[in-house]
């Protein structure tokens, strides 16, 4: 499973969340217990409002498809 957050981008820092005045990236990281830890950046230059849009976007698809994991693995373990 991934979480996606955003980022500045180097060289940018932000002086409060949501600084208009810095470029952001949206980072990828796979939370699954049998992989590493890795992170991977899935877009950059990003306006803030665009890159949070993307990150919210991003993680209700992860939510939505971790419940529909789930939702089958138990229908699978019932008629077992």
């Amino acid at each position: 499973m991934y979480i996606y957050t955003l980022q500045a981008m180097p060289g940018y820092k932000a002086k409060f969340e949501g600084d208009t005045s810095v470029k952001y990236k949206v980072r990828r990281e796979n939370t699954s217990a049998a992989k590493d830890k890795c992170r991977t950046d899935i877009r950059t230059d990003l306006s803030y409002p665009d890159a949070a849009a993307l990150v919210t976007r991003f993680n209700d698809k992860e939510r939505e498809a971790r419940s529909i994991n789930k939702e089958a693995a138990s229908r699978h373990a019932t008629h077992a």
